[in-house]
């Protein structure tokens, strides 16, 4: 616990910090990890746990579990990327596009009265 003092009313507050726990991120890689920890342990006491239903099949089913949960992070990983290349792709249109409206909209400016501006979406003055 921490006290600090009110300047305005001379008394003590007490401030309580929240307490800190560590936890564990929930990431795929470390998902993984508790894959395959879970797969060695399960290697390591098959005999005990095999009695209650924690067999081969289960190791497998985790294997494969594992290699479909690689392969989808792979695909997504390459969409990922094109959305990248996309976003920048449409960026840069956007950005083509502001300059021709932009160049256009001081034409227009230049050319027509302020009063007709209006029909182009204009409504800055001169």
């Amino acid at each position: 616990m921490q006290t600090l003092n009110d300047a305005a009313t001379n008394s003590e507050k007490t401030v309580t910090e929240p307490k800190r726990t560590r936890t564990r991120p929930n990431t795929f890689a470390h998902t993984l990890k508790v894959a395959n920890n879970m797969i060695a342990g399960i290697k390591d006491n098959i005999q005990t746990l095999s009695t209650n239903g924690v067999n081969d099949a289960t190791v497998e089913t985790i294997n494969t579990l594992v290699g479909q949960a690689k392969t989808i992070e792979n695909d997504q990983e390459i969409l990922k990327g094109k959305l990248k290349e996309k976003t920048l792709e449409l960026d840069n249109k956007v950005a083509e596009l502001k300059d021709v409206l932009s160049k256009t909209r001081l034409i227009i400016k230049a050319v027509l009265p302020q009063k007709r501006w209006v029909a182009f979406g204009i409504s800055a003055s001169k």
